[in-house]
């Protein structure tokens, strides 16, 4: 391992985004008078690294260069706009928060709670710093990348091994080793290359330091929206702790390189958003939902069909459409896509290439082939959930949470966008492995993508049994 490392770029690389980050979530949230610093620390930190890695595609695209002095320089002098915008606002007139007292018993599990989440994350912490786990699949997929970049200073292009190997020697591109990871999004091995650049070294477990953060920062961001949407402190903590002490979690904490921590913390923190706009009508979340959904859809393959689940269910809260409206517009959907397949549809597109939609085979460019032969997984899913380690007693509480609301007659009112949003990626996890073509084998991948909406299902959880349609809350501030 390289020991040149340059401890205060490291830190500026750490610390920019994120200031940036909160400074405009802030003053973005500002305009609603529903906000708290939690919300605008942990949602800050993860639009202050899509903006870094926009920024670090503007610079290349502009033949600007990667130089990292002068994107800090562009973070630095943003941060300080921001400010700015923050001192020149008026925010809206709200009622004074009444807090009240905690019981000492409350206290006293939380300080219990709050206790073993740093210690849980403090071994975590050194074992990234210490042993980082090099997963096989980053390296194959991500990793290969930022490294390539931040050595030629420059985003050159990744092809497939059949365009490497036929436009020869002469053309500066590269390829990997998985066949289809050129096509993924740019976004994560983007996140590394901004480590690098800082570090200026690609060689160090430091670098990994952002998958850390991205984990805190999930807790942050939910334990904020759970307290804004009228939860008690000890039940967003309890939120906290089921979520940051899951051990699957835990395992893409220090799984470095790999995209799906970050998946799971955009796609939640677009329904956090998603939930607040539909209860409040605030514009400031419908922004942060648009972000956080475009900031899924550059992460991985899987983020992009995620992403459009989120900007569908934001239309939709949108308009506003009654039950006969969106039965007539759902059916008609089915009854297109069944015609689709029925007919079959074979072309050959110039910029988004070649589409095939039959009743036995679907080829969609990016997202992959597929045949439409039926897996049974039900019984894969069942293990995972309820009879593998990887989740805690996280699923006995939502079926518990089921229950519930089916005896209450809740399950049939019209859903509300957050639970529809949930619900959609539920099924689209389900569908997708059902009728993948080694689903025989399907845990590792279950696993990683049961991952995506757990956070968000928790919030849900932790706001009560609310996942239908409820009255917005009055909750100006933490």
């Amino acid at each position: 391992m390289d020991d040149l490392i340059s401890l205060p770029g490291l830190i500026a690389s750490l610390l920019l985004p994120w200031f940036v980050g909160v400074v405009f979530t802030r003053a973005l949230l500002l305009q609603s008078g529903r906000y708290n610093w939690f919300i605008a620390i942990g949602q800050g930190y993860f639009v202050g690294i899509f903006a870094t890695t926009i920024l670090i595609r503007l610079s290349d695209w502009i033949a600007a260069g990667l130089h990292f002095g002068r994107l800090t320089a562009t973070l630095t002098l943003l941060g300080i706009i921001g400010v700015i915008i923050q001192l020149r606002q008026s925010a809206p007139g709200s009622r004074p928060v009444t807090f009240l007292s905690i019981p000492l018993w409350q206290k006293t599990v939380v300080t219990v709670l709050l206790a073993l989440l740093a210690w849980r994350y403090l071994t975590i912490l050194q074992e990234l710093l210490l042993r980082p786990l090099f997963a096989w699949d980053a390296w194959m997929n991500w990793a290969p990348k930022a490294i390539v970049w931040f050595h030629l200073e420059h985003l050159v292009e990744f092809v497939n091994p059949e365009q490497w190997l036929s436009q020869g020697p002469g053309l500066n591109n590269y390829t990997l080793g998985n066949m289809e990871a050129s096509n993924y999004p740019p976004a994560v091995p983007l996140i590394q290359l901004w480590s690098m650049m800082g570090a200026g070294t690609w060689d160090h477990s430091y670098l990994f330091l952002p998958w850390f953060l991205a984990a805190v920062n999930l807790g942050l961001a939910l334990y904020g929206h759970l307290r804004l949407s009228g939860s008690s402190v000890l039940a967003a903590t309890l939120a906290c702790y089921l979520l940051l002490s899951m051990p699957f979690l835990n395992v893409h904490t220090v799984l470095v390189g790999y995209a799906d921590i970050w998946l799971a913390a955009t796609f939640s923190l677009a329904v956090f958003s998603l939930s607040e706009w539909h209860l409040n009508r605030s514009w400031s979340y419908g922004v942060l939902l648009l972000l956080m959904a475009l900031f899924c859809s550059q992460l991985k393959i899987p983020g992009i069909v995620l992403a459009a689940i989120l900007i569908s269910t934001f239309i939709r809260s949108v308009i506003s459409a009654d039950h006969k409206t969106e039965l007539v517009v759902t059916s008609g959907l089915a009854v297109l896509i069944a015609l689709v397949l029925w007919i079959g549809v074979d072309v050959d597109t110039e910029h988004f290439g070649h589409l095939i939609f039959r009743k036995d085979f679907i080829s969609i460019p990016v997202l992959g082939d597929y045949s439409l032969e039926l897996h049974a997984v039900w019984g894969k899913f069942l293990d995972s959930m309820f009879v593998m380690i990887n989740w805690n007693i996280f699923w006995y509480l939502l079926a518990a949470l089921f229950v519930i609301t089916t005896l209450r007659g809740d399950l049939f009112r019209q859903a509300a966008p957050d639970t529809l949003a949930i619900a959609a990626a539920m099924i689209l996890i389900f569908l997708g492995l059902s009728f993948k073509e080694h689903a025989d084998r399907i845990f590792a991948t279950l696993n990683r993508a049961l991952l995506y909406p757990i956070p968000a299902i928790i919030f849900l959880l932790f706001r009560g049994p609310l996942m239908f349609k409820c009255k917005p809350n009055s909750l100006q501030h933490l």
